[in-house]
């Protein structure tokens, strides 16, 4: 997934200064508040190859999806179900 498929899903950049992570050097990521208590989060721009993005959330360590559509039907079926509950 490219860096402009996640900003047209929704997704946020989020900035992050040397200064404030102590690491030598700036980067971001993205995040993507699908419903209340789930999001969905980025690799940082500086582990990123051949502008190739993947999302993950924090609960589901193991699932990472790596292409717009799984990313695009995984905000759908939530928010359906978010909807009905």
């Amino acid at each position: 997934m490219t860096e402009q498929e996640l900003i047209e899903l929704g997704f946020t950049k989020v900035e992050i200064l040397s200064k404030d992570s102590d690491n030598g050097f700036d980067y971001y990521y993205y995040n993507l508040d699908i419903t209340e208590g789930l999001s969905l989060i980025s690799n940082d721009s500086d582990t990123i190859i051949d502008n190739k993005w993947q999302v993950h959330n924090w609960d589901w360590p193991s699932i990472v999806l790596e292409n717009k559509e799984d990313v695009t039907q995984l905000i759908l079926n939530f928010e359906r179900l978010h909807r009905r509950a």
